[in-house]
């Protein structure tokens, strides 16, 4: 049975000279995405390049800056060009490449499944390192016979779930401005940067040795589709690690927020009808009055119940005219802030939202005694007349049309 076939792995990343700070910052692990950094395992191994590479590439940028300029302001000495010269001087020195979203620069990624690395004959190599040696030795190999002297930083990272090597790929050219060479960024100048498919062609061709095979012919396969009228394969866009972590852990953090409140909102509303049905007992029991004093129990032993009762007959009578006042204030705001037809929409919802509630009371104190009843249509009516007033629909009813918990 023939062995599995992995494919060899080349990725493309448009960099600009502002972001090597951060590539530094980061293959020194002393910043950037960590999260799936293994502390465990060997650091980042330097492959090519100078310790100072990052240095020396921003200085050599800039130098292509001044040349170029000085060649500019020479051009427009020459010409007499006095205006231009003038305002330039003022300018000053400009980007020696192109601009475009990708960037005059380069970070490369090279590597290849997981598994392949992990692959074993037998049991004597299960720590080997074998296959990321050769892998190395052909990765380096492969970057300086297609990008020469333009390759100023390779490393091998070792402390991630598998084995990478990134590259910075500084593409420089030379081109004709100003009457004189000048040295520019260019990425179009490097073939296997201009030509993308060509750049998977020949590492998969310069892999196969050890094995690994090109990578899917996406392109190909969408070219071949839309030649034979039929619907394309999707081209998954890559999303790196760090991006997709930032991007999950905000998902996860806004559900959990979200479940948070809910839950908060539902336990609230549990405490509030709790409390308001002990009121509703402690009415009914005699223990409180209508306006939620304390009414001397009778039975000197009931006096330990009867200050349980009347804690949380206190409780569900705040709680209930909180709620009460909370509407009215809502009812309010809704009817002066907005357009009538709207205002009176949203108060016939509340309206209907404290009738509903209402009910609840009603269907509790329907089976009491006709003086307790009395005594609760009476807090209810208290609670209840200033926010039915703002009910456009009670406009002219008489008070006495509704019937209540008081009524026989």
């Amino acid at each position: 049975m023939a062995s599995k076939k992995y494919p060899v792995v080349l990725r493309f990343e448009g960099m600009d000279p502002s972001d090597i700070g951060g590539y530094e910052t980061h293959r020194m692990r002393r910043g950037g995405d960590l999260g799936h950094i293994d502390r465990n395992k060997p650091a980042p191994r330097r492959l090519l390049g100078t310790e100072t590479w990052a240095q020396e590439a921003l200085a050599e940028i800039e130098l292509m800056k001044i040349e170029t300029f000085a060649a500019e302001l020479e051009d427009l000495d020459r010409r007499n060009r006095r205006k231009d010269l003038a305002k330039r001087r003022i300018e000053g020195p400009r980007d020696p490449w192109r601009a475009s979203r990708h960037g005059p620069m380069r970070e490369l990624i090279l590597t290849a499944n997981k598994e392949w690395f992990e692959h074993t004959e037998s049991s004597d190599e299960m720590f080997s390192t074998a296959r990321e040696e050769q892998f190395e030795e052909l990765a380096v190999a492969w970057l300086r016979e297609n990008f020469g002297d333009d390759v100023i930083h390779a490393r091998a990272d070792l402390d991630e779930q598998a084995y990478h090597i990134h590259a910075v790929i500084l593409p420089r050219a030379t081109v004709k401005k100003y009457g004189t060479e000048c040295r520019v960024l260019q990425p179009s100048a490097q073939p296997l940067i201009r030509d993308y498919e060509a750049a998977q062609d020949s590492v998969g061709e310069w892999f196969s040795e050890i094995g690994l095979a090109r990578g899917e012919r996406r392109k190909q396969a969408i070219r071949d589709a839309l030649n034979d009228g039929r619907t394309p394969p999707v081209n998954p866009r890559h999303v790196r690690p760090a991006e997709w972590r930032a991007k999950e852990e905000r998902r996860l953090a806004g559900k959990a927020a979200e479940v948070e409140v809910r839950e908060r909102d539902v336990a609230e509303r549990e405490e509030d009808a709790a409390a308001i049905l002990a009121f509703a007992d402690a009415v009914s029991a005699g223990e409180i009055d209508a306006d939620g004093r304390a009414v001397e129990p009778v039975d000197t032993g009931a006096k330990q119940q009867s200050a349980l009762l009347l804690r949380k007959a206190t409780r569900g009578f705040a709680a209930a005219r909180k709620a009460f006042r909370t509407a009215a204030k809502r009812l309010r705001a809704s009817a002066e802030a907005k357009a009538r037809r709207a205002a009176e929409e949203r108060i016939a919802a509340e309206i209907a939202e404290i009738k509903a509630a209402d009910d609840v009371i009603v269907e509790i104190v329907r089976h009491f005694p006709s003086g307790q009843r009395h005594k609760i249509a009476q807090i209810r009516r208290k609670l209840t007349a200033k926010i039915m007033a703002l009910d456009p629909r009670a406009k002219g009813r008489s008070k006495g049309s509704e019937p209540g918990v008081g009524d026989p």
